[in-house]
């Protein structure tokens, strides 16, 4: 693993939409044991009838890339800035919307070399 982030536990996550844009906060806290080839983090969410929807999400190995993955088409841009915080990371996605007027499940949920560590964690999502 070349990347100086290594994996930590969700504390918060918090997604704020706003003038064409989406900018997803985790907050980190104890890391996650065992060795990193590779780790991340997303936040899913789906329409009230379990359609449609989006993933946002961080991906960590020989370096960080940034995605929105698209339900509905099943398309994935590779987009996004990543800004390291004191206990945290933010990602700023450009040109991104949630792109559904009312949300069914949002969850969010981090994963180490494949294997999720934590599901169904509790999003904030500001609108």
């Amino acid at each position: 693993m070349t990347y100086e982030q290594k994996p930590q536990y969700l504390t918060s996550v918090l997604v704020e939409e706003r003038d064409g844009s989406v900018t997803v906060t985790l907050g980190l806290g104890d890391p996650i044991p065992g060795e990193a080839e590779n780790f991340g983090y997303a936040v899913d969410y789906y329409g009230q009838d379990g359609n449609g929807g989006k993933r946002f999400g961080v991906r960590f190995g020989s370096e960080a890339t940034t995605h929105v993955f698209d339900w509905s088409s099943s398309t994935q841009a590779n987009v996004g800035r990543l800004s390291h915080i004191e206990d945290g990371l933010v990602i700023f996605y450009p040109d991104a919307g949630v792109g559904l007027d009312a949300i069914g499940k949002i969850s969010a949920f981090s994963h180490l070399n494949g294997q999720d560590v934590q599901t169904d964690f509790p999003v904030t999502l500001l609108r």
